[in-house]
């Protein structure tokens, strides 16, 4: 049965498209993703990637969004029509009479009517897909499954020219289609309860502990938010994105607050359970700020730059987020080693007490910083360096076996293979012994 939308006409380039709204129902009763099968399809790895729909993501993240969530929103699907399988008439050629202000657009406003044909998704596979698992579902997948077919949703309608225009186009808007940065996710996602929580850390309103800071001179941001850098000059104390790594590494230890990620679920935690998360994450990050690394810097905002550059400083690695990252995980890492017997705060005590050197020859290097000074930005980097941390902060609780294992990846990260006979190797290739952790 054929279905007439009122529609927008627009051009780019060489193509014509037509902007129209379905609901969710009819338009997986009318679309389908690209198939292997499609004429237009080459047989390139790349366009099979593009088309292969990942089903496990669909049920994981988009068909609960959509079934769960109340705010739903997507963006525009592009679809394409079969030759002739879509008819446009302009408002032009309907109404007699029009204005000369209204008679100049008019051609591009109308109706289009899907004829005949299927319509293949060029862009919105997944979406397609998961639209069609909530409407086709039950009740099990979310409170508002019921109400999903009824949702109306923006199609650009592309009619199809030549096989080789459609790959064109297929390619470029699959391939090209940039995400947004990991900065912009933090600041603008409304589900991500780690994020919602960082933000939170920010605000002056309620006093945060990572808010501006006010004095008779200026404001002064402790954080960078709009990029996960920091900028050589830069006055801040650390970066948005470093702040949400922190969130997630202090939370995962503390109960009632599983599944808070975007990715875990796509609806944001209650209040009740947001609230609880800022009052653990927001203490935290309280005591954190009494190190003399950070108290001074917040003294004195204007030697931050100074500070984090200076490889020799015993404080540079702690202004610069790769180090303040590692140094949350260790303290994490610590705290679950004592099971609570050894305070956040005594562990700070002895924070303190640590080098945080960026030298060639500290303790840090080839784990979050090389020798050359270059910052080492991998998880796998800050993992170590966490590791490093607690066995330096908390000797009477960390085992044999989490020694010995620091000990050989510590060394493997430093160039140094820690099972070869040393007897065979020359000096500068023997394995080095960890650094004495902290006298108690």
């Amino acid at each position: 049965m054929a279905i007439t939308r009122p529609c927008l006409r627009g051009r780019m380039g060489s193509t014509t498209y037509y902007e129209v709204t379905m609901t969710a129902r009819e338009l997986t009763n009318s679309v389908r993703p690209a198939r292997e099968t499609d004429a237009w399809a080459s047989a390139s790895i790349d366009e099979r990637i593009q088309r292969e729909v990942n089903k496990g993501r669909v049920m994981k993240t988009i068909v609960p969004y959509l079934a769960q969530h109340p705010d739903r929103f997507f963006g525009s699907f592009i679809v394409l029509a079969k030759p002739g399988g879509i008819e446009f008439e302009s408002l032009g050629d309907i109404v007699e009479g029009l204005s000369a202000a209204y008679r100049s657009q008019a051609g591009d406003i109308g109706f289009l009517t899907f004829t005949s044909g299927e319509l293949i998704a060029l862009d919105g596979q997944h979406r397609l897909v998961a639209f069609r698992e909530v409407i086709t579902g039950g009740p099990e997948l979310g409170p508002y499954w019921s109400q999903v077919g009824d949702d109306q949703v923006c199609v650009l309608v592309l009619e199809e020219e030549s096989a080789e225009k459609t790959r064109r186009i297929f390619n470029k808007v699959n391939r090209h289609a940039k995400p947004t940065g990991r900065s912009d996710n933090i600041i603008t996602s409304e589900d991500d309860g780690y994020a919602l929580v960082t933000r939170r850390l920010l605000d002056s309103s309620i006093e945060a502990p990572l808010a501006a800071r006010q004095s008779e001179e200026r404001s002064h941001d402790l954080v960078e938010w709009g990029m996960t850098t920091l900028k050589q000059k830069s006055e801040k104390l650390t970066t948005i994105s470093a702040v949400y790594e922190t969130v997630q590494d202090v939370l995962s230890i503390n109960n009632g607050f599983a599944g808070f990620s975007e990715k875990e679920n796509p609806v944001a935690p209650d209040d009740n359970t947001l609230n609880r998360a800022y009052d653990v994450v927001s203490d935290w990050w309280e005591q954190i700020l009494t190190l003399q690394a950070f108290t001074t810097a917040l003294s004195d905002p204007a030697s931050i730059p100074s500070t984090r550059f200076d490889n020799e400083h015993s404080h540079t690695l702690l202004l610069r987020p790769v180090g303040q990252m590692a140094l949350v995980k260790g303290l994490t890492r610590a705290m679950t080693y004592s099971k609570g017997e050894v305070s956040l705060k005594t562990l700070l005590e002895r924070v303190d007490r640590v080098d945080f050197s960026a030298t060639p020859s500290c303790i840090w290097r080839d784990t979050i910083v090389r020798a050359d000074g270059r910052m080492v930005a991998r998880r796998e980097a800050f993992e170590l360096a966490g590791r490093l941390v607690c066995y330096m902060i908390l000797p009477d609780y960390v085992t044999e076996e989490f020694t010995q294992t620091l000990y050989e990846d510590w060394n493997k990260a430093r160039g140094k293979d820690p099972y070869s006979d040393i007897d065979t190797l020359e000096e500068n290739e023997r394995p080095v012994d960890l650094p004495e952790p902290l006298s108690l």
